[in-house]
């Protein structure tokens, strides 16, 4: 006979889990009901994949990347296989016979338009997915109604609130990667501009007027956007002389020639970023052609050595440290000579370069003898290791220097 005092013992239900008093399971109509009281996207995957034992992804394609439960639980071929099912469903096409992962999916629909999908991945090696396949359909018909209505409340909030203009959008990627990604790229489709497919940066500059007045102190952007191609972007005066513009992909390249050959008709300096299709690197972009732009203006953006610049900035935006590294293995011990000694030994190594490797050319531009340069050039090998007139050397002491200019130039805009 049961002790009266003692708790009642649960019995495992059909999933394999407890089903006793103590356990709470979520229900398909609490779901929607969840998503109806303002739940996000990726709550109700978390709920759903709960329920089912198994990863669950929501892939629409017009809020962003898809939202994967658990996290890290499905890799990236297989979510790139699904967001590519959810594309071809949201176009109308059939799906891809040969999925990189067996998976169910039940597509999320907007009134009549089909949005997205929610998708089971399954696995026969998981214990966990033991939920019935008719159960399992419910449950994703249940989660695909729950995104639809998390999807429309995402949007009227969107909308609801003050409209994101291109000036606030761009100064938002400009700090970092957003936030939230989804709730950026609907503000940018609602201002005319889809950058669910990546996008190129553009950073432009513009010398005072004659009497040091800038035109773009007095003239709004709205005035200048009247004068620019009609392509998609969007477009920002960002201070006296300054702009900034992202050009969607694809297919950026003609948009953002078109965009930069109108800039420069206007009297502006123009700088490009390489194409970033992923959104949540748009504010890599805008930071690169940022850049670039402030190196040109420094003069150390020499003709010729764009692309060598470029990728050192690539480096520096990925990791900092390997920059600074770089920098401290070739010309830091010049730098630290100079510090202790009081000499000009970096300078007379970048006049040397400036001059491709004339030791005659660069005592005229320093109005030194050219012995003194020989010798100077002598120490330089003797400290760091390296000689300026060897081409390995040469080449390492220059990307030294480059790498000490992006350095400086970026801790000026940060």
């Amino acid at each position: 006979m049961r002790n009266a005092g003692a708790p009642e013992e649960s019995a495992p239900g059909r999933d394999g889990r407890e089903a006793g008093t103590t356990t709470s399971r979520p229900t398909p109509l609490a779901l929607i009901s969840d998503a109806v009281a303002g739940g996000k996207l990726r709550g109700v995957a978390e709920t759903a994949a709960h329920a089912l034992g198994c990863p669950v992804v929501i892939a629409i394609p017009a809020l962003g990347p898809p939202a994967i439960v658990p996290e890290g639980s499905v890799d990236e071929s297989t979510a790139a296989a699904i967001s590519a099912h959810a594309e071809r469903t949201v176009a109308g096409e059939p799906p891809d016979p040969s999925p990189t992962a067996a998976h169910e999916a039940v597509p999320v629909r907007i009134a009549d338009q089909v949005v997205g999908i929610v998708a089971a991945v399954i696995t026969t090696e998981d214990p966990r997915a033991s939920v019935e396949t008719r159960d399992r359909h419910a449950w994703l018909q249940a989660a695909a109604t729950a995104a639809s209505v998390a999807a429309l409340i995402s949007e009227s909030q969107v909308s609801s609130a003050p409209m994101g203009t291109g000036a606030e959008i761009l100064a938002e990627l400009s700090v970092g990667a957003p936030e939230d990604l989804p709730e950026l790229l609907v503000r940018a489709r609602r201002a005319g501009v889809e950058l669910r497919g990546g996008a190129v940066a553009l950073a432009a500059r513009r010398s005072p007027a004659p009497g040091g007045r800038n035109e773009t102190t007095v003239r709004p952007a709205e005035q200048l956007a009247g004068r620019l191609p009609a392509e998609p972007a969007l477009v920002a005066v960002t201070g006296p002389g300054r702009l900034r513009a992202l050009v969607p992909l694809p297919p950026a390249a003609d948009g953002a020639i078109a965009l930069a050959d109108a800039l420069r008709s206007d009297g502006w300096t123009v700088e490009q970023s390489a194409p970033r299709r992923d959104p949540s690197l748009l504010c890599l972009a805008l930071r690169e052609a940022e850049l670039l732009g402030d190196l040109k203006a420094s003069g150390a953006l020499a003709s010729g050595q764009e692309e060598t610049y470029r990728l050192l900035i690539r480096v520096l935006l990925r990791d900092f440290e390997e920059l600074e590294t770089l920098r401290e293995q070739t010309i830091g011990p010049v730098v630290a000579y100079d510090a202790r000694h009081g000499t000009e030994l970096l300078a007379t190594l970048r006049a040397f370069l400036v001059h491709d490797g004339s030791t005659t050319e660069t005592a005229d531009a320093m109005r030194l003898h050219r012995h003194t340069v020989g010798y100077r050039l002598a120490r330089v090998h003797d400290v760091s290791g390296l000689s300026p007139y060897g081409s390995t050397g040469r080449e390492r002491l220059g990307l030294g220097l480059k790498a000490e200019q992006i350095i400086t130039v970026a801790h000026k805009i940060t």
